[in-house]
């Protein structure tokens, strides 16, 4: 199933949002603003009985180099032409990449198990390809992308046998909230992207039908959602169905033709007149079948106590996605410990200032200049001595539209293609109140996620598909990172305040609705061992676990990405700092951590040990 969940994180994570619990408000009157910024070794024992042979030494080669970089390529069309979404999120010039448009299908793809399986059958094949080439004749940072390829590849190909255990509709971010956001966010250059979104949004009815057709066979196998979570897929459903004639679809598509300066005016309105045809037949049609199909199938609901009876597949199907959504491979039983080591850390921090300052919980400081040019360039200020430059790029900062305001998080950054890096877009949604948009910003833009993707992707000596390929453990443990970058070195507000609204909003947004979802889902706590393990830890547990309990029971996995992804880069900072004591420098760190690109953790903690290693020889040398 890790095919499913690879398209919805897709549609869902080239939309990176902000936490869903904070907000986020412009200055009153602000408009779409464009910014544009420049730019160990080991001895081995001698044995006397015979000479020791000497090590093979490898060199780089260039013909291994060109293999790896061939394959590289060839295994990104694969992924990014799946689909026809798929292809216009990755791809701004397909020649580029020598990609042919006419070979790629304008649908969503396949929502099937049997298609997964096909996919799983090319990835191996690729595997065997890639197994062919000698990894240790490539450079030292090719070497760290044929790591990461190689696990890709194995994610995709392996044979999990979890047939129906993936859940695509969620209340937060699933396959039927993800879908208007992705059409409303379609960038439209030309006639050809007119085509192409005019054929997604035709093939709405067939891909929401294969949608259905999974939800009805999980509901014969004991496998369908709780009630509550089928009212929630239901009022949204309803919601969309409800603005048949008002749809937000129909101004983000007619502003996108407007723009286009080669349409003649009758053209315009055909295209516009196409559009709204299909919005109110395909588009709401797609979306009234799946709601009707779903509501059929009300009698097969779980419980919150069944849905949360795990047997003995479903832990291990709970630790696999536990495991791709942090980017490791870590058992189940050490990231609980990882996260409650985090817990615990961010809980004396806590608590140490609230017993300083007890009137902290009353005070109100909006973290904002109340002038967004202002606090973007306080944030590039405070990074600079931290981070490299980043080389020159456009920032967008817009106005989520109203229309969309209603689904739309407080702010969100949109993942640009991979060869139109230099044009970045974070939209905010001016409706939701938010006292930390400094927070805000700093998560979706300086350092955060725009910083991570424009320095990472403009670097070509990394592998294409470790630059491509989503891992959203990897981006959310870096965002919200740089919230903690910005807490630490901020001197404008009081640091007490800071560090206090930072410490609360990660507690209660990220770790513990992480660690209630293993206690719940793996251990089988109930709400009432859940209330009880909160108030030992002096909190309020029973109204957290009211809190907590149904939506980990609805969503086992979406706090993962947050918790587990800021957990590991935390605490290999911590670690870091503590080995190399005074000789730690914070700017080394990060340009270190950058400079390996995203990918899986182990692979790259392991590398950051030996970076530590060897700073400590150069720093005694």
């Amino acid at each position: 199933m890790k095919r499913f969940a690879k398209v919805i994180a897709l549609l869902a994570a080239l939309i990176l949002f902000a936490s869903s619990f904070s907000g986020c408000k412009l200055p009153d009157g602000s408009e779409t603003q464009t910014v544009i910024v420049g730019s160990a070794e080991q001895k081995a024992t001698p044995t006397p009985e015979a000479t020791a042979t000497p090590a093979p030494t490898f060199v780089v080669d260039e013909t291994t180099t060109a293999a790896f970089d061939a394959l590289d390529l060839e295994v990104f069309r694969w992924y990014a032409t799946m689909d026809g979404y798929s292809y216009h999120m990755f791809v701004d010039d397909p020649a580029n990449f020598g990609i042919d448009p006419s070979t790629v299908k304008m649908t969503f793809g396949e929502f099937t198990t049997e298609d997964s399986d096909r996919i799983a059958v090319e990835a191996e094949a690729y595997l065997t390809q890639l197994d062919v080439i000698d990894r240790e004749q490539l450079p030292q940072k090719k070497q760290l992308s044929y790591d990461v390829l190689h696990q890709i590849l194995e994610d995709f190909s392996d044979d999990t046998d979890y047939d129906y255990f993936y859940e695509p509709l969620t209340e937060y971010s699933g396959l039927h909230s993800s879908m208007p956001l992705s059409f409303a966010l379609f960038e439209l250059k030309d006639t050809q992207d007119i085509e192409d979104y005019l054929a997604l949004l035709a093939d709405m009815p067939r891909y929401m039908g294969q949608v259905l057709a999974y939800e009805q066979q999980r509901a014969e196998l004991g496998m369908f959602m709780t009630e509550g979570a089928l009212d929630a897929i239901l009022e949204d459903c309803q919601a969309i169905i409800d603005t048949k004639d008002t749809s937000f679809l129909y101004v983000t598509f007619n502003d996108g033709i407007d723009q286009l300066t080669t349409l003649t005016a009758e053209q315009a309105q055909t295209y516009k007149d196409r559009n709204a045809s299909l919005i109110q037949h395909e588009y709401i049609d797609a979306y009234q079948t799946l709601y009707d199909g779903l509501d059929a199938l009300r009698d097969s609901c779980r419980s919150y106590e069944e849905a949360a009876r795990y047997d003995e597949r479903q832990k291990s199907y709970f630790e696999y996605s536990m495991q791709d959504a942090g980017c490791n491979s870590l058992s189940v039983e050490e990231t609980l410990e990882m996260l409650k080591t985090e817990a615990n850390y961010m809980l004396y921090q806590f608590f140490t200032i609230l017993d300083a300052n007890p009137d902290i919980y009353d005070t109100e400081i909006d973290l904002t200049s109340g002038n967004l040019q202002t606090d973007l360039d306080d944030l590039q200020t405070l990074i600079q001595p931290l981070l490299p430059a980043l080389p020159e790029h456009n920032l967008t900062l817009t106005d989520v539209p109203e229309e969309l305001q209603n689904q739309f998080a407080p702010a969100a950054y949109v993942i640009p293609s991979m060869d139109d890096w230099q044009d970045n877009t974070i939209y905010i949604n001016t409706a939701t109140k938010d006292p930390t948009p400094l927070f805000t910003l700093a998560h979706e833009g300086y350092p955060g996620h725009m910083y991570q993707y424009v320095y990472q992707r403009g670097m070509d000596d990394l592998g294409l598909m470790q630059r491509a390929a989503n891992f959203g453990g990897y981006a959310e443990g870096w965002a919200q990172f740089a919230e903690f970058l910005y807490v630490e070195n901020q001197t404008t507000y009081d640091q007490d305040y800071v560090h206090f609204q930072f410490d609360y909003s990660m507690l209660v947004s990220s770790i513990l609705p992480a660690i209630v979802s293993i206690m719940v889902n793996y251990y089988g706590y109930s709400q009432d061992a859940v209330a009880s393990y909160l108030t030992g830890m002096s909190l309020n547990g029973e109204s957290l676990a009211e809190l907590y309990y149904k939506s980990v029971v609805d969503q086992p996995y979406y706090f993962f990405e947050y918790a587990i992804g800021y957990s590991q880069l935390a605490q290999l900072y911590r670690d870091e700092l503590n080995d190399l004591g005074d000789d730690f420098e914070m700017s080394e760190f990060l340009k270190a951590y950058l400079d390996l690109g995203p990918g899986y953790f182990d692979l790259i903690r392991e590398r950051m040990d030996i970076w530590a290693d060897e700073f400590l020889q150069d720093a005694a040398a």
